[in-house]
């Protein structure tokens, strides 16, 4: 079942890590034999919020999406069809719905367990995918039914005014959106990582040690402060790089190695009260695309 086009990339051994700077450990989230993959998370109140989608033992190919709030009894969001994390603003959760081949954008609010379809416009005939929200902002993307052209699409929900960030027939993927920024990726002769200031309406591509570097799988904090996967065309030896830290060089920071034979698909950045970052994404085998688990790593001292 299509969620949307599938990256595959991988990384050599493209960025130097700084010599001060010890790589973070990387700390298993879903870690069983299912394909566990689209990671979520946030923090409110000191309630922590995890979601995430997952198939089954007994339907291996179907994905539902699931919240698991605190202590609570984890939800299954969709509730017919295949559903795929997704965004998380508390209580508010956005996610994918997939329906006899109809794709849309759904929500669920935590505090009163209500579904409900987001505003007018946002869903469409097309194929609406991979939203996130934060505040009055959503960030999504949709797909022609007649052709590849895609969009990466950011709308304010009390206004309804949509603005298309990115629009081409090649390849383009929402990431995060989270408080004054968004991040995309867009895939030409490789893929970048694109980050939006909403206030300031200025886009910045992330910058890379070569023009054959991929990034992807990115998410990113309220300051601005982005974590992506870096590779290259083949799958393997993926790392992640820290941008726009207090001690980080434009080309980025390196802070996690993943081991040999393993990439990063979607990556989301949750912020916690004292001013660490998790960085959760959903790791996988290179010569084994049956399993998929869900890793963090949790970074202290990110900066502003």
């Amino acid at each position: 079942m299509r969620r949307g086009l599938f990256i595959v990339a991988g990384v050599a051994a493209l960025s130097l890590v700084p010599v001060a700077y010890a790589l973070l450990g990387q700390h298993g989230v879903k870690t069983t034999r299912l394909y566990e993959r689209y990671p979520a998370a946030a923090s409110a109140g000191g309630t922590k919020y995890f979601a995430w989608s997952q198939n089954s033992r007994a339907h291996p190919s179907h994905s539902d999406a699931y919240l698991k709030r605190g202590s609570q009894p984890r939800v299954k969001l969709n509730t017919k069809g295949f559903g795929y994390l997704g965004g998380i603003d508390p209580p508010m959760v956005a996610y994918q719905q997939v329906v006899r081949g109809n794709s849309n954008i759904k929500l669920y609010n935590a505090d009163t367990h209500i579904r409900s379809n987001p505003p007018s416009g946002v869903n469409t005939s097309a194929w609406e995918w991979e939203p996130s929200i934060s505040g009055e902002w959503l960030l999504y993307g949709r797909q022609s039914n007649s052709s590849s052209n895609q969009r990466v699409i950011l709308r304010n929900l009390p206004t309804g005014i949509e603005t298309i960030l990115d629009e081409s027939f090649s390849f383009r993927e929402p990431g995060q959106v989270n408080g004054d920024y968004a991040v995309w990726i867009r895939c030409d002769a490789s893929c970048d990582v694109v980050r939006r200031q909403i206030s300031s309406e200025t886009n910045t591509v992330l910058e890379e040690p070569s023009a054959t570097t991929y990034q992807y799988g990115a998410g990113v904090t309220s300051t601005g402060i982005v974590y992506t996967a870096r590779g290259g065309k083949a799958c393997g030896n993926a790392k992640i790089v820290r941008y726009f830290g207090v001690s980080d060089p434009a080309g980025g920071t390196v802070v996690a190695d993943l081991p040999n034979h393993q990439d990063i698909d979607n990556g989301y950045v949750r912020e916690n009260a004292d001013g660490s970052v998790d960085f959760f994404y959903n790791r996988y085998l290179c010569n084994d695309d049956s399993v998929a688990d869900i890793y963090r790593i949790h970074d202290p001292h990110p900066g502003p």
